[in-house]
């Protein structure tokens, strides 16, 4: 039987757990919807309620003194609070993640995508949003608003859409739909927020602009500077070369020269501009030795080649097509480019008197096929033919 001064106190328990319950259940839609120090307000008042019904269920069951039940409560509460604090944050106040380098990772990333593909621009702007607020729901809608907004009394937050690629005017607006899966309703904050990152990415993209105009005119400057200069001296020099070899390798020398400043003057190299260029000038060529070209291309989508890239595989072409015309001996030649999943390919075939490709020596020719193709990534196979020729296959693995 319970001392006559405890049975007050434990029967007063119950109500004590009533009323800590209910005062959760009411405090839920206060503590979604307040602030930062409402919130850890309303946390510390759950501690202390907790920490004075533990109080009474020590007194009432074990009969502890009051002091020794207090300090023993006090400690068990603050430490269960210390314990689960930062998963009540999680749950209660939906604590972003994104930091500042993970945002500014974002800006740069999605500015990349959104110069080398304009047509996604809106799609990589919801993206970025999403990582920002992560909203249960993410819709496009019409409007052209230059702010972004609150709307359903902070269930929804609207977006403006800019044209990232023409200017200010926008392409529409986005609405995301109660932010952090929910958890929480937008803000003003959150608009001022949402309208600094798109100012940052429009920033990010004039600049990157920028930086790429001030590039192209210094390699258009480059290439005019070798054009005039170093090419003109060649061209002298091939006149005046005392025998036919030393002719021939300043002729070679010039086509690599004239291949360099096309690559640096010009401002963008499609496949598909970058295949037409290959096929008419490998047909030129050997149509003056009266040899017979197959040519054919495929590719799963129309990519655009870097300077490296582009260069490379010119000369690769072009080193492939001397072979066969100076050495082979051929009358066919058969080339195939093939572009699937990035995968890069290029397969050469001729009728000529090569044999044997393992034993042949690997001078300045044979040597910088495999330095290109090894620069790009990939690797380069010769192998005979029967019942003549021989056959190239160049893999670059990754063509991005």
């Amino acid at each position: 039987m319970l001392p006559q001064e405890v049975q007050p106190a434990a029967a007063a328990g119950p109500v004590i757990w009533g009323v800590f319950l209910a005062s959760i259940v009411l405090l839920i839609p206060f503590i979604a919807r307040s602030q930062n120090v409402m919130r850890e307000f309303a946390m510390l008042a759950g501690v202390s309620t907790m920490a004075t019904s533990v109080d009474l269920l020590f007194v009432a069951a074990f009969s502890f003194s009051q002091f020794a039940s207090l300090t023993l409560s006090l400690f068990l509460a603050l430490g269960a609070y210390a314990a689960v604090r930062h998963w009540i944050v999680q749950q209660m106040m939906g604590a972003r993640t994104l930091t500042t380098e993970r945002m500014f990772e974002h800006l740069y990333r999605i500015a990349r995508e959104v110069e080398a593909r304009p047509e996604r621009a809106s799609d990589r702007m919801a993206e970025l949003l999403r990582h920002v607020f992560e909203p249960l729901e993410t819709v496009f809608t019409h409007g052209a608003d230059r702010h972004s907004r609150i709307s359903g009394n902070g269930a929804v937050l609207l977006v403006p859409m800019p044209n990232l690629m023409q200017g200010p005017e926008t392409d529409g607006m986005v609405a995301l739909r109660f932010a952090e899966r929910g958890k929480r309703l937008f803000t003003p904050e959150d608009a001022r927020l949402a309208d600094r990152i798109l100012e940052q990415l429009m920033r990010a993209l004039a600049h990157d602009r920028a930086v790429e105009r001030g590039r192209s005119e210094e390699r258009t400057r480059i290439a005019q500077d070798l054009h005039d200069d170093i090419g003109a001296r060649l061209l002298t020099l091939m006149y005046k070369s005392p025998t036919k070899e030393m002719e021939d390798y300043v002729r070679h020398t010039l086509q690599d020269l004239k291949t360099l400043t096309r690559g640096l003057a010009a401002q963008s190299h499609p496949l598909s501009h970058a295949a037409a260029e290959w096929k008419s000038d490998i047909t030129q060529r050997l149509a003056a030795v009266k040899c017979e070209l197959e040519w054919s291309t495929s590719y799963d989508q129309d990519l655009t080649l870097s300077v490296v890239q582009w260069s490379a595989i010119t000369r690769i072409l072009r080193e492939l097509v001397s072979n066969a015309i100076a050495h082979s001996k051929a009358q066919h030649v058969s080339i195939e480019c093939k572009l699937e999943q990035g995968h890069f390919s290029i397969v050469m075939n001729d009728d000529g008197v090569g044999r044997e490709p393992k034993r042949w020596s690997h001078g300045l020719g044979l040597g910088g096929i495999r330095k290109r193709v090894k620069m790009l990534g990939g690797s380069v196979h010769w192998q005979e033919r029967e019942p003549r020729g021989v056959r190239c296959e160049v893999l670059i693995d990754s063509l991005r």
